[in-house]
């Protein structure tokens, strides 16, 4: 598998460029008092419906068999939303015979899967802090599930962050203030004496292990008083971390085995992470390499990720953290996610994206498979806990049962056609 290295210059991004609408599968080829335009401006409306206390920001489209429309109900899906103002994004994630990316020509972006499998695999031995953020090292070092010893400097600052396999699992804020240090705070709220701070670092010094661990051992501090204080003594350094704009960083990756398991971690270092951050990353480097693989269209507002290259394993990779991380910042940049995805009987990649989308809609070609199975292709996102919000029936013969002759006059009247 290639692997990205942060040592240089990023290369130079070509300029974006527009898809062409191919005729026929766009409403924007069709008049908008056509049936057809109809048609999904109504799928638009009752979906707004389903969502009536909150807005929809990810809708996943799949359907039972191959062959029933998902494909142009994602793309005219997209393009009705993205009428009414919204910033629309289609994503290709049928990693298996994806239809959606014909729209983008080829090898013009990475794609889903380039994504996935180079960007979020991008290798960071050692480099400048001013083409990588610190928040970048945190996302990719724990999406590749690494072990090892980040260090990061700045001017006179150092802090290392520690990581056991994806995980931060210390913080190291090297160049800390004397007065700022942990034994000196606990000293300072005469929750320990100096005398006993002094004991404790020379068996720290000795042995290697935490000082809040050594202090526990020797009866100095009891857990509940010390998980405050070494908090804030944690959320400092990271905090200190995080502000880096330049500098150096660099990463020894070490093993699971180097690290001892008998130690007092109070700390929840993803939630510490989230609260100083509040929720919201930086990730210079990573949204531009996001933002490069995203493809402009013709129509104002509508965006597409193609899917990229083909990979062997296509339900592990759509159910793996990368996805998750990857959706979770596309929703921050577009109010709205439209995902193609692969039909739900021969596969279930659609299964694993179905419950971590605001909803799925199941499009099915009438008269084309056994009601049977388009009814165990329900129970298996009922089972998938995912939020079915209906199903769309596709090229209906309208002309039985006089519906056609009521639909026509009805629209006729209401468009004013001749």
């Amino acid at each position: 598998m290639s692997r990205k290295v942060i040592r240089v210059k990023p290369k130079k991004r070509s300029r974006k460029r527009s898809l062409d609408f191919p005729s026929g599968l766009f409403l924007a080829n069709y008049p908008i008092n056509s049936r057809f335009a109809e048609a999904y401006r109504n799928l638009r409306t009752n979906i707004d419906f389903s969502f009536i206390e909150k807005d929809f920001q990810s809708l996943l489209i799949t359907s039972a068999g191959e062959r029933e429309g998902k494909t142009l109900t994602v793309a005219n899906l997209a393009y009705t939303i993205s009428r009414t103002g919204k910033s629309v994004l289609m994503i290709d994630a049928d990693l298996r015979k994806p239809k959606l990316s014909r729209l983008d020509p080829p090898h013009e972006s990475p794609g889903l899967t380039g994504l996935l499998l180079q960007t979020f695999n991008t290798d960071v031995p050692d480099g400048d802090l001013g083409q990588i953020g610190t928040s970048d090292l945190f996302r990719l070092l724990s999406l590749q599930k690494k072990t090892g010893i980040l260090t990061l400097s700045e001017r006179k600052e150092e802090v290392a962050l520690v990581f056991l396999q994806g995980d931060l699992i210390d913080v190291d804020w090297r160049s800390r203030p004397e007065e700022r240090k942990l034994a000196a705070v606990l000293v300072k709220n005469n929750q320990i004496t100096s005398e006993q701070a002094k004991s404790a670092m020379i068996r720290q010094k000795d042995s290697g292990q935490k000082l809040g661990f050594i202090l526990i051992n020797m009866g100095l501090i009891r857990e509940e008083e010390l998980s405050g204080p070494l908090t804030i003594h944690m959320m400092e350094g990271l905090r200190m971390a995080l502000q880096f704009k330049s500098g150096r960083f660099s990463f020894k990756a070490l093993s699971a085995s180097d690290f001892d398991g008998a130690s007092f971690d109070p700390v929840d270092f993803n939630r510490l992470y989230a609260q100083v951050t509040i929720g919201e990353e930086e990730l210079p480097y990573l949204r531009k390499e996001i933002a490069s693989a995203i493809v402009e269209t013709e129509a104002s507002g509508l965006f597409l990720l193609p899917c990229g290259n083909l990979p062997p394993n296509p339900s592990e990779i759509l159910a793996s953290e990368r996805m998750s991380f990857l959706l979770t910042n596309l929703k921050k940049r577009f109010d709205a996610l439209i995902i193609d995805s692969p039909p739900l009987l021969p596969a279930s990649d659609s299964l694993v994206l179905a419950s971590r989308a605001d909803g799925v809609i199941l499009i099915v070609k009438a008269g084309f498979l056994n009601r049977k199975l388009v009814m165990r292709a329900v129970q298996q996102l009922n089972s998938a806990q995912a939020n079915l919000i209906g199903v769309a029936l596709n090229e209906v013969d309208m002309k039985r049962g006089g519906y056609y002759k009521y639909y026509h006059k009805y629209y006729s009247e209401y468009h004013g056609e001749n």
